[in-house]
């Protein structure tokens, strides 16, 4: 059995990583705020009671992250960009982050645990996958805009045979 018959016709390896980045996003701010609630100071801890409503929007928002992704993904393609490796790692973490949050939320009753301490804001890290997620995407997207226009301008003309 060959190995391309095992994956379908139109299988997105941008996909899966984007689907790996979100599974070790969710795991590795789910283990620091496991260890900082049971191991740090009490005093070290804030819970953050971000408004539940809030959560519908921050979804909706990274379903159409996924989907802009994916279409931005297909289109660099298309017209012979390549993938969008950054993109996809972008979302990962973006969602990733999100979803991390929101589970949090349920996980903890006194609210999301914040424990990073950075100037007068409390952090976790959810929300710097977030943040990391969002602008690392869409930097990523400019970079390679950027490269692939100055890759067509620096190509030779093409030949006339006539």
């Amino acid at each position: 059995m060959d190995s391309s018959t095992l994956l379908p016709r139109r299988f997105n390896p941008g996909v899966v990583v984007g689907a790996l980045t979100f599974a070790v996003a969710i795991a590795v701010d789910l283990f620091t705020k496991t260890f900082a609630v049971t191991q740090l100071d009490v005093y070290l801890v804030y819970y953050n009671h971000t408004n539940p409503s809030e959560y519908v929007r921050r979804i909706v928002m990274s379903l159409v992250a996924i989907v802009a992704t994916y279409a931005l993904d297909r289109s660099a393609q298309r017209i012979g960009i390549g993938r969008l490796w950054g993109a996809w790692i972008g979302v990962g973490l973006l969602t990733g982050g999100v979803i991390g949050n929101g589970v949090s939320r349920l996980i903890w009753t006194r609210g999301v645990p914040d424990f990073l301490f950075l100037g007068n804001d409390v952090w976790n890290v959810a929300d710097f996958e977030i943040g990391i997620g969002l602008s690392g995407g869409i930097i990523s997207i400019a970079i390679t805009a950027i490269v692939a226009f100055a890759r067509e301008r620096l190509r030779p003309p093409a030949a006339d045979n006539a």
